[in-house]
Formats: C-alpha cells, sequence, structure tokens
C-alpha cells in the first residue's frame, strides 16, 4: 500500500521548469495590455498634441479662406490622433462653394485641407447659382458673382439646362453673341436671349437644327434689319418669323 501511495504522490508532482517560462509569459502579457490600455487612455486627452492650425490650399476665389477655416475650425475635436478627418471631410463638402475636399494631418499640430471649389457657371433661378457641372448650389447674396448669364427651368432641370447652355453659346460665340438668359419651360421649350437684346424662340423639337438655321441667316438678317429685331421665332419646318420693334413717331 506504501509504494502504491508513493506513486500516486509522483503523478501530482508540479514540473516548475515548465511553469515558469509560461508565468513569464503571462505577466509580460499583462504588462503590454496594461501599457497598451494606458496609451489608449493618455491619446484620448485633448491637450495631448492639441490640433492648433487648420490651412486651406487649391484653387479658392469666391470663398473667403479666413471664413473658411473658422467655419470648420469650430468641428475640430480631439486631438491628433483622435481627431476624426472624415467627418470634418464630410462638414467640407456641405459648404456651398466646396466642389471636392480632402483633409489630412500634419505632424504635429495641422489639418491641411485642399479644396476645390464649383466652378459657377451662371444664375439659377432668383438666388442660386449652377456650376459648370449642373450643380445648383445658393452662396451668402454677398458672394454672388456679376455679370452671369441667368438660367431657368423646373426644379430638377438643371444639369440639362447648364448642358443646353454651353452647348448652344458655343456655337453662337462664332458669331460673336453671348446668352443672357436661357429658359426651359414645363413643356421643355427653349428660350434664348442673347446679349444685343434678341430673343431666340426655339420650341421643343429639334432644336438644334433650329439653332443652326438662325446662324446662318443671321448676318443677312442684320445686314437689312439692323437694331430693328426684337425676336425670331424658329418654330417652323423650313423657316423663320422676325418680330421688328414697333415704331413710333
Amino acid at each position: 500500500m506504501a509504494k502504491k501511495s508513493r506513486k500516486t504522490e509522483k503523478k501530482h508532482l508540479v514540473d516548475w521548469r515548465l511553469v515558469g517560462p509560461w508565468m513569464l509569459g503571462m505577466c509580460l502579457f499583462a504588462i503590454m495590455g496594461a501599457g497598451g490600455l494606458w496609451m489608449f487612455v493618455k491619446l484620448q486627452d485633448p491637450g495631448l498634441l492639441p490640433l492648433r492650425v487648420v490651412r486651406v490650399d487649391g484653387r479658392v476665389i469666391h470663398m473667403e479662406r479666413d471664413r473658411l477655416e473658422q467655419s470648420l475650425g469650430g468641428l475640430i475635436r480631439g486631438n491628433y490622433f483622435t481627431m476624426d478627418v472624415e467627418a470634418l471631410q464630410r462638414a467640407a463638402k456641405r459648404l456651398p462653394w466646396v466642389e471636392h475636399v480632402t483633409v489630412r494631418r500634419v505632424w504635429p499640430d495641422t489639418l491641411r485641407m485642399w479644396v476645390q471649389e464649383k466652378d459657377p457657371l451662371a444664375r439659377w433661378g432668383k438666388s442660386r447659382l449652377v456650376s459648370a457641372r449642373g450643380i445648383a448650389f445658393e452662396p451668402r447674396p454677398e458672394e454672388m458673382p456679376d455679370g452671369l448669364p441667368r438660367l431657368f427651368g423646373p426644379e430638377g432641370t438643371e444639369r440639362k439646362v447648364a448642358a443646353g447652355y454651353q452647348r448652344m453659346q458655343h456655337r453662337l460665340s462664332v458669331l460673336g453673341l453671348g446668352i443672357e438668359r436661357l429658359s426651359l419651360n414645363a413643356r421643355q421649350a427653349w428660350l434664348v436671349k442673347l446679349d444685343n437684346g434678341l430673343e431666340l424662340h426655339l420650341g421643343n423639337q429639334d432644336t438644334e437644327n433650329r439653332l443652326q438655321r438662325f446662324i446662318r441667316a443671321y448676318p443677312r438678317l442684320i445686314q437689312d434689319q439692323a437694331g430693328k429685331l426684337t425676336s425670331i421665332d424658329l418654330r417652323y419646318t423650313n423657316g423663320l418669323a422676325a418680330r421688328r420693334k414697333k415704331e413710333t413717331t
């Protein structure tokens, strides 16, 4: 019985040569975890590497850089490591003039923004602008550029009207004419007012050919009726109708 008891005791002996490295590893793991937790908590401290500078680069003409920096500066929270750069980028994109924006950190205390403004093509309606890409936006009244043509159309037709303006303006430029006002009505009919006061009624069908018909006829029209025409109706199959100013005595 004594021999059997000694055999049983041997089975329960602990080999400390194996336990030592295992415990050391656990201690090191605990120390690393505690260090990582401390570092995580420390990095949340806004007083550690605070962001002090917002720098704006890029083509900025219509926006005031100082005002842009101030409006976005209020959104900066946290420090160099914890600042939500994507949230700031989304906020910048919501500003009226901003077309594209990228934001990145610059060590040790700077946020650098690269901004591309919308390119204002024309006035849209009463208080908005429309960009060359056909995107309508509403800047502050004091930021409204002067001398832009005016475009009108039903809500949702901004891209169509902007594209129509650019296409027509390109073709009319060969005559030295500019578009002062372009309207698209609910029936999709085009009305063009040129910078010389002449109005063109293009209708809603075959507008490209109708405009080309005007371009071909214009040199003769101004030769015969210089300064006397007010509007030209091109809504005919092969001709046009010209309206003259009323003569007064």
